[in-house]
């Protein structure tokens, strides 16, 4: 149907042009006076225009600055309404974007700790709770960080700041590809070895400890240089006497150690 209404409206508009073209004025404005030509074929102000060449060709100026200033007003309208469209499309498009933004960030914030970029202990849990549903060994090494009260007390919270961001950055470092480390408290850290096994678990141990002894922390907290103290335990519900390191410290990750759950 809307086809043929376009069709029969581009056919009348076509007559009344002809019309003009000959001479013939007063047809064309007959034409128009009858003519029920829909907006959309080919814009509403069309057939203002067509009046105001026609009402000009029959030599009446008055009438065709009337009807070519209406045609104008009806343009100008139509334009201001697409503009209007194209701003409330651009401010919903904006308005997407930022609840999009929004989300990602809450989200990452979920993941991630805010001050070193490592991962949060929320994704850690749930990488644990993954690989102990899967039934996939894997070590957990536990990296507490002691001295940090002395060096806020001597440098600031800033300083304190910073050397966790170089603790976070000497454990990014020292694990393997596809380990996991995370900031599960305070002065807390953990890395999470999949597939790993005892003696891979006591040289990342030994790999960070030395990392953390062999900075330079002169820079940052002169005179109270951090020391980190390291554990490890198998994750699983279940693991053999003596097969564990260190025992964890109350409010490690809920691993079993030496065949028992730590103390939280």
């Amino acid at each position: 149907a809307g086809r043929g209404e376009r069709g029969r409206d581009l056919r009348t508009l076509g007559t009344i042009c002809l019309a003009i073209a000959a001479g013939s004025a007063g047809e064309a404005i007959a034409l128009l006076d009858a003519a029920q030509v829909a907006p959309v074929t080919l814009g509403a102000a069309e057939p203002q225009r067509l009046r105001a060449l026609a009402h000009l060709a029959a030599g009446d100026t008055a009438a065709a600055r009337t009807a070519d200033r209406r045609a104008y007003r009806i343009a100008s309208a139509n334009v201001e309404r697409l503009h209007e469209l194209y701003v409330e499309a651009v401010a919903a498009r904006i308005d997407q974007q930022d609840l999009q933004r929004s989300v990602t960030e809450r989200t990452a914030d979920t993941l991630t700790d805010p001050l070193t970029g490592l991962f949060s202990r929320r994704y850690l849990d749930t990488r644990i709770a993954a690989l102990r549903s899967g039934g996939e060994p894997a070590v957990l090494v536990v990296c507490d960080l002691d001295g940090l009260d002395a060096v806020n007390e001597a440098h600031g919270r800033l300083a304190g700041e910073l050397v966790l961001q170089r603790v976070a950055s000497v454990l990014a470092r020292g694990t393997r590809r596809g380990d996991l480390v995370a900031r599960y408290g305070a002065t807390r850290f953990t890395v999470l070895l999949p597939g790993a096994v005892a003696e891979e678990a006591r040289e990342v141990c030994a790999r960070i400890e030395g990392a953390v002894a062999a900075e330079d922390w002169a820079e940052l907290a002169p005179g109270t240089p951090p020391t980190i103290s390291v554990s490890w335990s198998e994750v699983g519900a279940a693991t053999p006497a003596g097969a564990a390191g260190k025992t964890n410290r109350a409010g490690s990750p809920s691993v079993a150690c030496n065949g028992r759950q730590p103390s939280s």
